[in-house]
């Protein structure tokens, strides 16, 4: 595979799953049905199955994309105190913070980067080996918290607010990646490894050019460094995790011939189910449990119907109210047209329509963007209101949807040997140089800081103290 084809297709993937990771953020972690969360990684495995430009890989895409969503919920921690402490002034907080994303970011989706894999393994894994893999994780995440929390005593982020779940996230992938090799698992490993680096230092890059929007004052003339391309653009962490993250994984695992689809009546049927859960059911989870108007804000103690309300009259609306209960409706008739567009992709599956590869893709993230739009009401904005938030989200679905109309993917493939190999030596010493350079940029990013650091943003603070020891209590929540 050439460079310049590789880069290209890695890409398309880099852009979806920043724009699906930007919507997961809009949304964070609060879904009673956490399988909706799971839109970033089903984008990665369908967007990674559509560039590969292999017919087969057209029948295991909506698998891939199920277990992958299913997958990327299972670990999910508490990151919020890790980022706080990666906006710090002092060197010894901000580079444990930055650290600390890594091994987050990476844990989180690496184990849906490990089923794509092995799910695409030459020899398909016995039940037997699903069995012992799973047995791995669960026992060595279970003995690594105890060893590292218990007896070490060693907490991530201390304080009333602790959560250690990452450790325990992180021994079960020690056990993995000793399963993956043990049992020769060749491209589950280099799934898992490259898309643990992938999404570990999408999470510190992401986090840094966060920070340099927030607290540097690098300017050229009278633009400041990405505030003038995002404005007051919130998600730009969300937006370059997927980027970085999205580009390094596809990058890294393209090029390998996929085994063909099991001709076996359970596995076309889980497809079926994978289908409508992809393109609707993600959908419609969203409007279940995150739209309704009922819904009380935690910071504000608002109902969202009364923020639509209060939004639209200050738009100067004539019916706010009217307009405002109409918005439930509007996001379930989008819910609506993404069940049809399921039975499109169906009736496309099942008549292995390869060359619309790419239709379930934009179909997902249209369907979403519209969603948000709606909830956000970025679609009544005043035209003096709008802000690059709402273009960049329309404007990177538009790329994409450029490339699939114009940009063929013809199969390109790999020997075994090469396309299954990874020098994980180089990869180490690449993200190291990453980290590295994010550290000593964080320096001079960081001091630009201007308000006061408060305890909480302090892993370790002067004097040895704790948080417990500051008397720190985080604010109680508002509206429940």
């Amino acid at each position: 595979m050439k460079t310049w084809d590789r880069l290209l297709r890695a890409a398309f993937v880099s852009v979806a799953v920043g724009l699906a990771w930007s919507i997961r953020g809009d949304y964070g972690l609060s879904l009673g049905v956490g399988l909706a969360m799971g839109l970033p990684a089903a984008v990665l495995a369908m967007g990674f199955a559509y560039v590969s430009g292999q017919r087969t890989m057209f029948k295991w895409m909506p698998l891939l994309g199920a277990v992958a969503a299913i997958a990327f919920f299972a670990p999910v921690t508490d990151y919020h105190p890790l980022h706080a402490y990666a906006s710090n002034k002092t060197f010894v907080n901000y580079s444990y913070g930055f650290f600390m994303l890594i091994v987050q970011g990476g844990g989180w989706v690496c184990f849906s980067c490990c089923l794509i894999g092995l799910m695409l393994e030459k020899k398909p894994l016995t039940a037997s080996e699903w069995a012992s893999a799973a047995a791995t994780v669960f026992v060595s995440a279970f003995v690594f918290y105890y060893v590292v929390v218990d007896l070490v005593g060693f907490h991530v982020t201390p304080g009333p607010w602790r959560t250690d779940r990452v450790v325990g996230v992180t021994g079960g992938l020690i056990g993995l990646f000793v399963w993956l090799i043990l049992n020769k698992k060749h491209y589950g490993f280099k799934a898992a490894f490259i898309g643990y680096i992938a999404f570990g230092l999408g999470m510190a890059i992401g986090r840094f050019l966060a920070n340099v929007r927030d607290y540097s004052t690098w300017t050229i003339g009278d633009w400041h460094v990405l505030q003038g391309l995002f404005g007051r653009f919130e998600n730009i962490m969300e937006v370059f995790v997927g980027l970085a993250a999205g580009f390094i994984f596809t990058y890294g695992m393209l090029g390998r011939k996929c085994p063909d689809f099991p001709e076996d009546k359970h596995y076309k049927l889980l497809s079926v189910y994978s289908i409508f859960f992809l393109l609707a059911g993600i959908p419609v989870l969203h409007r279940l449990v995150n739209m309704s108007g009922s819904i009380v804000d935690r910071d504000t103690g608002h109902t969202k119907m009364y923020k639509w309300k209060d939004l639209l009259e200050r738009y100067g609306y004539a019916h706010p109210g009217e307009l405002a209960e109409k918005i439930p409706t509007l996001i379930s008739l989008v819910c609506l047209l993404a069940t049809v567009s399921a039975i499109v992709w169906l009736v496309l599956y099942l008549r292995n329509k390869h060359k619309f590869a790419a239709f379930p893709i934009l179909c997902v993230l249209g369907v979403m963007v519209v969603i948000q739009n709606l909830d956000h009401e970025y679609v009544f904005y005043p035209i003096r209101d709008v802000s690059w938030k709402q273009f960049l989200f329309p404007a990177m679905f538009a790329l994409m949807l450029l490339y699939a109309i114009f940009v063929k993917t013809p199969e390109v493939t790999e020997p075994d040997d090469v396309a299954e190999h990874v020098n994980w030596r180089r990869w180490l010493v690449g993200a190291f140089i990453v980290y590295a350079l994010i550290v000593v940029l964080s320096g001079p990013v960081n001091a630009g800081r201007r308000d006061e650091v408060p305890p909480d943003h302090m892993r370790f603070p002067a004097g040895g103290q704790t948080p417990a020891e500051w008397g720190y209590r985080p604010p109680a929540p508002k509206g429940l």
